[in-house]
């Protein structure tokens, strides 16, 4: 029987352990789990940020957040609304040093600490590096916390 979505709902072990360690040491990067995926051809914006949102809004544990309940005991919760906005960010003017700034970003996206009571745990970004009639090209980064996965 699928618990209410209403409720709170108990950790799993592992994720009882991930918690754990986030409340040793908060505001880390260590349990990020980035992926880049370069684009190329032509690129439906609309269509992939559309697909984004699908996906969010199709698997809860997307939309989870994870805070301490009146017991003290940490739990899980369903958001039925939370949102997650995929950001466009442009660097097609950046031709010389656009490798060195795409990879920048990706590291700095790696890095960036999730925050476990307020979500969302998932991030997306889309680096725009080439926009021409010709040929598109871009990078997709997306960031997750292990504790959804």
């Amino acid at each position: 029987m699928a618990p209410s979505r209403n409720a709170s709902i108990p950790l799993s072990y592992a994720q009882q352990r991930l918690w754990f360690l986030d409340q040793l040491e908060p505001d880390n990067p260590f349990y990020n789990i980035p992926v880049a995926l370069r684009l190329t051809g032509r690129l439906d914006l609309a269509a992939l940020t559309q697909s984004f949102a699908a996906i969010v809004n199709r698997h809860e544990i997307l939309r989870t957040v994870f805070e301490t309940g009146s017991d003290g005991v940490a739990v899980q919760t369903v958001r039925p609304n939370l949102a997650v906005e995929m950001e466009h960010i442009d660097l097609t003017g950046l031709e010389p040093g656009q490798d060195a700034a795409w990879q920048a970003l990706c590291r700095q996206e790696a890095a960036k600490p999730f925050d476990l009571r307020n979500g969302p745990l998932i991030r997306a970004r889309l680096l725009r590096l080439r926009d021409s009639a010709e040929q598109q090209d871009a990078v997709l980064l997306l960031t997750m916390h292990h504790i959804v996965r």
